[in-house]
Parts: C-alpha cells; structure tokens; sequence
C-alpha cells in the first residue's frame, strides 16, 4: 500500500536523514495509556500530542503543538502565561485534523504545518526513547530522545499540570488538613476546595421537594460565589443541580456516572483529553463515565446538571 500524508512525511525525513527508529503494529488505539500498554513502555515514555487554540486579543489566532508525557496533563494556564494569551483552549476536531494531517489519537510530535508552534515540555526528554503513533491508530514509533529533539527542534517549556487536581495557577491549601482534592463536608451540606482565589461552594443538599416550584433565577439572582452548584431536587436515581459559574474547576473523573451538562446563559467549555467542547445556550452535552475533563466558564454562565445522585460533584 502507499504510504501517504502525514506518516510518509515522517517516514521520509527519518530515512533522509538516517536517524534508526523501530515501528511497532498493534490493534488500533489512540488512547495514549492504553497503546502505552500495547506498546510495552511506561505512560511517561508516551508523546502525548494535542493541538491548541491561542487568542492573543481580539483579532490575533495562533495554533499551537504541545507534546507531553503520557502520564501528564497539559496546563491551559502555563500555556496562556507563557504566550500572553487572553484565551487558550483545545482546538475544534477538524481543525486539530487539519493542522496536524491526521485524527485525534494520531497526532505526531513534529510540527510539518507551518501556522504550527511546537512546545514540548521537557519531562518527555527524561528518557532515552519516547514513543508516539506514527499518524495512524494500528502503528507507532519508537525514537531515540535525542535524535527527537534534533529533528523537531521543539520550543522546550513547561506546560505540563503540577501534581493534584487543583486548578492551575491556584494556591495551596490553606490549613494543613485539607488535602488536595478532597472535600470538607460541612453541617448545611456545602462542599469546598479552600485552596482556591474563589473556594468552590457545592451544596449537595436536596433544595427543593416533589410538587414544589424551583426557582432557578432567584437562585442565580442571589448568587454571589464565583463557582456556586445547588443540587435542586431528584428524579428517581439522579439528582438535578444549577450552577453559577465563572472560571474553572479542576480535572476529575466520576468512575460510575455519566453526567449532562445543559447552558441556559453565559458560554460554557468542557475540556478533554485531545479536545474542547463549547457550548452555548440551550446546547447540552454529556459525559460518560470514567472520562477525565474540566469545565470552564469564561464568563458567568448557568448551567443545569443531572447526574447520578451518588456522585461526588468533586470527582472520584
């Protein structure tokens, strides 16, 4: 078969240039941990790629390759910090698609397109090889780290997440005994994450009973909490909640519930793994289990939520 697009560049320019690479086929799997699996290195040893949306002001777009290890999670922050954006987030599919020349799971660590930026955070380059999928689900590559570095010639910067779930660019936790990541439940049903500028007000008790009206905008009006969630009332096995929000939770995962997130007002982005979703009013999106994401708000927004009523709001 011929070898086309973005793979038979990459073949190309390793030949050209002699550089000894090992190709390993396995099932088809873009998943950076489980191809890890298949592949038989450890998670750290994974480039993990993910195309990147930069707003610089109003009228400025930049687009941007940040290449991490398997095992960490890129930091929307640091990479706002690092460019001076106003505005950082996953790329659209089709786009990422575009500029990279191959699906998501499949992007290569080589910027071949030139409105490409490439940002590779250098705990990748702490072993000997990395390891990636060659522009295809079914085949990877394995390359030496430095003979990488030598080809991609990347912009070496730190993007990647700071261990715990804390939302990047918050402080730490303000009272030794509040661990990262884990609520405080409190008498009057409120959770919090206190280690944040803006704590996180998550009331998980039941604020309305069957056969009463819910009043969604008298909770909005009297909201003043930068991130403010209210269960509302349950529905057989699911609870429904509201939240008042503006900027962002941290990344979580809920091992056993799906969870559907609907925007009445304001704009609303859910991050994952490879992508962001953005929604606008009456746009909704679901969740499935064991997904890890993060919701954002950049401006004040409301959203209803229905969920498990066993969930933990702060993620499992």
């Amino acid at each position: 078969m011929a070898q086309t697009g973005a793979y038979a560049r990459l073949i190309a320019l390793l030949d050209q240039r002699g550089v000894l690479y090992r190709l390993l086929d396995h099932p088809p799997e873009g998943r950076t941990e489980l191809v890890s699996r298949l592949r038989g290195h450890p998670l750290a040893q994974a480039a993990k790629c993910m195309i990147l949306m930069v707003k610089i002001g109003k009228k400025v777009t930049r687009f941007v390759l940040g290449v991490v290890p398997g095992d960490a999670r890129v930091d929307l922050h640091a990479v706002k910090t690092l460019l001076a954006a106003t505005y950082v987030s996953f790329a659209p599919s089709d786009v990422a698609a575009r500029l990279a020349g191959s699906m998501t799971g499949t992007v290569l660590p080589f910027a071949f397109n030139p409105e490409l930026e490439l940002i590779v955070d250098p705990a990748l380059l702490e072993h000997d090889e990395i390891y990636f999928n060659a522009a295809r689900l079914d085949r990877s590559i394995a390359l030496s780290t430095r003979d990488y570095v030598a080809l991609a010639q990347p912009r070496l910067e730190r993007i990647i997440e700071r261990p715990g779930p804390w939302p990047a660019g918050a402080s730490s936790p303000a009272a030794p005994a509040e661990t990262a990541g884990s609520p405080h439940s409190r008498q009057d049903g409120r959770r919090s994450h206190m280690g944040t500028n803006a704590p996180y007000s998550i009331n998980v008790d039941t604020r309305y009973a069957a056969l009463e009206t819910i009043d969604v905008q008298e909770l909005v009006d009297a909201c003043h909490d930068a991130w403010y969630n209210q269960t509302l009332c349950r529905v057989n096995d699911c609870v429904v909640r509201v939240g008042v929000m503006q900027g962002e939770f941290h990344w979580h995962k809920h091992d056993k519930e799906d969870e559907f997130f609907y925007v009445v007002e304001g704009r609303f982005a859910i991050d994952l793994e490879g992508r962001t979703v953005e929604l606008a009013p009456r746009q909704g999106f679901m969740v499935p289990r064991g997904v890890v994401h993060r919701t954002r708000a950049p401006e004040r927004s409301v959203v209803l939520m229905i969920e498990g009523m066993g969930v933990s709001p702060t993620g499992d």
